[in-house]
């Protein structure tokens, strides 16, 4: 900043958590991170989001969260884990999915032989 000027930079508030617009009874309603601080959701680098991840493990809606989340690839700690963590397990279930089963390669190769 050059010498003399003056900063207009005031920190930023956050508000409450809300979730995206939800019907009644739909899982956004029912996360307990509802109401809480957005900064214990969003860390800062560095920070493993702790108090985030203990209030995800409690939630009754946690799996909802967490599909969500991975199809949406949001950032922040969304169903006890951060976006590096989702975008591996998604990889991991898109490996299991191409994957063929040992079991239906067997019977492929019975099926061809008896043929």
């Amino acid at each position: 900043m050059l010498e003399g000027a003056e900063s207009n930079c005031s920190p930023v508030r956050r508000f409450p958590i809300t979730m995206p617009v939800a019907a009644v009874g739909d899982w956004r309603s029912r996360g307990l991170c509802v109401g809480e601080d957005p900064d214990a959701f969003f860390p800062s680098h560095g920070d493993p989001g702790t108090a985030a991840r203990r209030i995800c493990r409690a939630c009754p809606v946690r799996r909802d969260c967490l599909e969500y989340s991975t199809e949406a690839d949001e950032d922040g700690i969304w169903g006890g884990r951060d976006q590096a963590e989702r975008r591996n397990l998604k990889r991991r279930q898109r490996r299991r999915t191409a994957a063929v089963p040992v079991e239906a390669m067997g019977k492929r190769e019975t099926a061809q032989g008896a043929a």
